[in-house]
């Protein structure tokens, strides 16, 4: 489990809890299970019509995926059977239900559902929605750079290209410890994307951060690590258990790490992380 992302760590957990509940109700021990128990859970999961959460097979291979993986751990050592081993289910075809959108639709999308515009362009005066200029640079950089929901969350602000005139797409690195699997590329980020991103830096994030300063929220956050920048650009300056600094790179620190990284500055500490809340904290990258 050490080798898998947090996100398959955490749908794994889910499934195991999941199967091991539903063998507490049986009155059995997940040592004891059997096939027919592995069957019964599967027609629980999918077409039990008393179960009002029942789940596509596409959620449910991901079940049978975790629970497989932690009787293949448990049968070395206790030599237990996997009552998974022989179950055959048909695997959900996700390309089904793929909608497909265009650059024009995608952006009209984006502005009905995000921006709170009417089909007219202009503003819906019944939208409520007060983190529009966030979410929209959030949503046009996933669109723009093709890179994973964790991992554009997982970017912080010195990893922010710099505009500059003439340019049409900026390199960027993704770091090891935020891609899948842990294997970062270069990737490009349209110049569009840059200043969506910067003004959203510019105003609504500098609005939360400020907010945040003002009262004092930033000095109360439990782990926090005021880091320095380091000279070359490519990381930060750590504190150690010494109280010395240690430099590291940007490419060896987790999305978890990130959110914990603060600075400081003439009006207080800032976080690091580019994507915050309202109340100006870093936002998870499934909020």
């Amino acid at each position: 489990m050490r080798n898998l992302s947090e996100l398959t760590n955490r749908d794994y957990a889910y499934s195991l809890a999941l199967w091991l509940n539903f063998l507490l109700v049986q009155g059995r021990g997940w040592w004891e299970a059997s096939e027919e128990d592995a069957e019964e859970f599967q027609f629980w999961r999918l077409t039990d019509p008393g179960n009002d959460g029942r789940v596509r097979t596409s959620s449910f291979a991901r079940d049978v995926a975790g629970c497989r993986k932690f009787y293949r751990w448990a049968g070395k050592r206790y030599r237990v059977l996997d009552p998974f081993d022989e179950m055959e289910y048909g695997r959900g075809r996700r390309q089904e239900n793929v909608k497909w959108l265009d650059p024009a639709a995608i952006r009209r999308w984006r502005d009905l559902g995000l921006r709170g515009r009417g089909l007219d362009g202009r503003v819906d005066r019944r939208w409520r929605g007060r983190n529009d200029q966030r979410d929209a640079a959030f949503v046009d950089g996933l669109y723009g750079t093709g890179l994973r929901l964790s991992s554009w969350a997982s970017v912080v602000l010195p990893e922010l290209p710099r505009t500059a005139p003439g340019r049409g797409y900026f390199t960027c690195e993704l770091a090891d410890q935020c891609a899948k699997r842990g294997y970062g590329y270069t990737y490009w980020m349209p110049r569009a994307v840059v200043s969506g991103v910067h003004a959203y830096r510019e105003g609504a994030r500098a609005r939360a951060v400020r907010r945040a300063q003002e009262s004092g929220l930033y000095e109360s956050v439990r782990g926090l690590r005021v880091v320095q920048l380091s000279r070359k650009g490519k990381g930060v300056d750590l504190p150690d258990a010494t109280g010395g600094m240690v430099e590291t790179v940007w490419n060896d620190l987790s999305p978890q790490v990130r959110k914990r990284l603060f600075t400081e500055t003439p009006q207080g500490l800032e976080p690091l992380s580019l994507w915050l809340n309202e109340d100006g904290l870093p936002r998870d990258a499934h909020g």
